[in-house]
């Protein structure tokens, strides 16, 4: 399976900075098997749980009457990707660009209709805090932003044809929806969970 990772092309304090803490967001196609890597210069990470419940007032009652239906677990993150050389700018937008893709699906190339064979689902991992039986949480990825950080300026790259610009800083954030992949019950849940699993 292609995978798309921290290139040795990294600057030297990210790379310490990864060894040492562990700080890696892995993101797995499950429609293409593609993984993306990146150091978690986290910029922001919170988590939602939503429990939905159907309500009816009844005439007489102060409180309506409630039934549970399901709760829904969401995840915002940030980060940030420095680069300290050309070279390490150009590997963190090859990781966006493969990052990008994988909000769209696959489709069923032997037909002319073009029949959506998978649906863009991924994996998410990233140390303790998000994770499922050690491998990344299941879901899909909505509102997936790319900014470059123009006050940081860009490396260039002339040749005959072109001028190329790569990012020295680009800030990702995206919303995560996850899907549930086990049955939830408080008595049953691991003591970590969902901080570890």
């Amino acid at each position: 399976m292609p995978k798309y990772h921290i290139s040795d092309n990294m600057a030297l304090n990210a790379k310490q900075y990864i060894e040492t803490t562990g700080a890696k967001l892995e993101i797995t196609s499950m429609a293409t098997d593609y993984i993306v890597e990146f150091p978690a210069f986290l910029t922001d990470f919170s988590q939602t749980f939503d429990a939905t419940w159907n309500t009816e007032d009844v005439y007489g009652r102060m409180d309506p009457i409630a039934t549970y239906q399901g709760t829904k677990r969401t995840m915002s993150l940030g980060f940030d990707l420095p680069a300290g050389s050309i070279n390490e700018a150009k590997d963190n937008l090859l990781n966006c660009a493969v990052l990008t893709k994988m909000v769209y699906p696959v489709y069923n190339s032997h037909t002319e209709n073009h029949i959506l064979s998978k649906p863009p689902l991924v994996r998410v991992k990233f140390a303790n805090l998000i994770e499922h039986q050690g491998s990344g949480l299941l879901g899909w990825i909505t509102g997936l932003s790319w900014k470059p950080n123009l006050e940081m300026g860009m490396f260039t790259e002339s040749s005959d044809e072109k001028k190329e610009f790569f990012p020295k800083i680009i800030g990702i954030s995206f919303s995560f929806n996850i899907l549930h992949e086990q049955r939830l019950d408080q008595n049953s849940l691991p003591e970590k969970w969902p901080f570890g699993e």
